[in-house]
């Protein structure tokens, strides 16, 4: 029964929630629960996506007129493309004003890139369990700085060109950039970048100084 199923109803197993018949008999309330939580343990938002759409089509001549406001829960703008044109396309949002608003305003956020500032929302923020993978980087065993570069469950997933420590580390364009610090002999000038798809290091533009204890940041994509 629904009720029996409802104690699996929560954010952290959407993705075993989903599979289940009893989904498609949630309420809208407990389905818009799920939708807004930025707790939701799904690993892209385009599964939410697909649930929703399988939600709404279970019982489409009395849902359908409650997908504009279940919609504005997805973090649409975070969607691929691709994605994105299908969506636009689907007969389910294809005749909503709201709905095609709502879509509209993701495809802006991937065309115009540069007023991604000026578009933030609730709806550009990641979920948290879709942020993606945590790194540890270098840092010190008990007498020296180590090369290493850790993925969360922790394995070792590629080496730097040498130790380091005493750096700074920021993601821009998912790409893992490695500032400065220290090699435990001398302060670094160097930049290294980790692409986590060819898990390769290579270095980029050294900074003119030579910094440690450094804090990095991304501002406006830069």
């Amino acid at each position: 029964s629904v009720c029996s199923f409802l104690y699996l109803v929560d954010a952290e197993h959407f993705m075993e929630v989903m599979r289940h018949q009893e989904f498609l008999l949630l309420p809208a309330c407990e389905v818009e629960k799920l939708l807004a939580s930025d707790d939701m343990n799904v690993p892209e938002e385009e599964s939410v996506v697909t649930a929703l759409l399988s939600w709404v089509r279970h019982d489409a001549s009395s849902r359908q007129s409650q997908l504009p406001a279940l919609l504005t829960h997805i973090r649409l703008p975070l969607l691929k493309p691709q994605f994105l044109a299908d969506m636009e396309a689907n007969p389910l949002l294809r005749d909503s004003v709201e709905c095609q608003r709502l879509v509209m305003e993701a495809m802006k956020y991937h065309l115009l890139p540069e007023r991604r500032p000026l578009l933030q929302s609730p709806r550009t923020r990641p979920r948290k369990a879709t942020v993606g993978a945590l790194f540890a980087v270098g840092g010190m065993d008990a007498t020296k700085g180590i090369p290493f570069i850790s993925f969360f469950v922790v394995s070792k997933v590629a080496v730097m060109s040498g130790r380091r420590l005493q750096f700074g580390v920021a993601v821009l364009d998912d790409r893992l950039y490695v500032v400065g610090g220290r090699d435990g002999l001398k302060t670094l000038n160097t930049v290294e970048c980790y692409n986590p798809r060819t898990r390769q290091w290579s270095f980029v533009a050294s900074m003119a100084t030579p910094r440690s204890t450094v804090g990095v940041a991304v501002l406006n994509s830069k």
